[in-house]
C-alpha cells in the first residue's frame, strides 16, 4: 500500500493531551460538546478534542483537502467521461468514435497513474 505521511502539529486547543479542557472551569468547550452532538446548555468533562479527534496533535484542514482533491478530481473525471460514452452510446452520436478515442486516452492514463505509480522513498 501507499504510505501516506501526515504532517501532524501540535493541538493548540487541547494543549496535547486530546482532552478539551477549554471552556469554563475546565469543563469542554461548546464546539467539541457540538462535534459530539451533544446539548449546549449543560457542561460537559472530559471529551475528545474536536480539533485533533482526541490524539492530542492535529492535521491542518488545508493539508487533508490537498491531499484528498487530486483522487477525488480523478475519479469524479473517469465517472464523468463513463457516463458520456454511455449515453452517446445509447443515443447513436455522430460523435461517438471521436469521443470515445479521447476519453479513453484520458481515463487510461488516469488508471495508469494510480496503479503504476511507483515512490522511490
Amino acid at each position: 500500500m501507499h504510505e501516506i505521511k501526515a504532517n501532524l502539529y501540535p493541538c493548540k486547543h487541547c494543549n496535547e493531551t486530546g482532552t478539551c479542557t477549554t471552556g469554563k472551569d475546565g469543563s469542554s468547550c461548546h464546539a467539541c460538546a457540538k462535534i459530539h452532538e451533544l446539548g449546549k446548555n449543560q457542561e460537559y468533562f472530559g471529551l475528545s478534542c474536536a480539533a485533533c479527534n482526541g490524539i492530542g496533535q492535529a492535521e491542518p484542514k488545508t493539508e487533508r483537502i490537498n491531499k484528498r482533491i487530486k483522487p477525488i478530481l480523478a475519479i469524479g473525471t473517469v465517472f464523468l467521461l463513463l457516463t458520456f460514452i454511455f449515453a452517446l452510446a445509447l443515443t447513436g452520436n455522430v460523435h461517438f468514435p471521436e469521443f470515445l478515442a479521447f476519453s479513453g486516452t484520458l481515463i487510461g492514463s488516469i488508471t495508469a497513474f494510480y496503479f503504476t505509480h511507483c515512490k522511490n522513498a
